[in-house]
């Protein structure tokens, strides 16, 4: 994953969770991502995989698609 790619799937995960009006810790309980570990993917330290988006995605009972850049965004 890119520097880029990376940002733009934490900022979009992060906006989606304030959305959804969740924490990180009802996230990580919900998706099955331990929380230190979402956490270093939200500060983009850490790459998000396809796995941990499907199961973010379902966590918040939106489209995955949802939470992956578009070409523009790449």
């Amino acid at each position: 994953m890119t520097t880029e790619v990376r940002r733009v799937v934490a900022v979009t995960v992060a906006s989606e969770l304030v959305r959804a009006g969740q924490t990180t810790l009802w996230l990580a309980e919900r998706s099955g991502i331990a929380h230190p570990a979402l956490q270093k993917k939200l500060a983009m330290k850490v790459d998000f995989t396809v796995a941990d988006l499907a199961d973010i995605a379902a966590a918040l009972d939106i489209a995955v698609t949802r939470l992956t850049p578009t070409s523009d965004e790449r």
